[in-house]
């Protein structure tokens, strides 16, 4: 068990940084962050990859886990862009100031 993980352990950090560096190559003008997609994509494809990883079984061929690490990967840095985009809205309508809130004129 533990040369399975040594085996699948740096395919799912690798899927997960590069899932992150193409989230923010292809997302440059959104300002999400190189770090944060980084971190996001390699927490993503750790978590994802060894949760299939113990689900199915530990045959799983290492292209086929660079696969689902790259998908978990882009599951998690989509699921935070799209929270993050709905949070922003609801700050984005409010007034940020006073003078904002329709009162113009003496």
């Amino acid at each position: 068990m533990f040369e399975h993980i040594v085996q699948m352990g740096p395919m799912l950090v690798l899927a997960g940084l590069i899932a992150g560096w193409v989230a923010e190559v292809v997302s440059r003008a959104d300002g999400h962050g190189f770090i944060r997609d980084m971190v996001l994509g390699l927490v993503g494809s750790v978590v994802v990859g060894s949760t299939v990883w113990i689900v199915l079984s530990s045959e799983v061929g290492m292209p086929a886990m660079f696969l689902v690490g790259c998908a978990g990967a882009a599951l998690v840095i989509l699921a935070h862009r799209t929270f993050r985009r709905s949070t922003r809205r609801g700050t984005v309508l409010s007034p940020s100031r006073p003078d904002d809130a329709g009162v113009r004129g003496y």
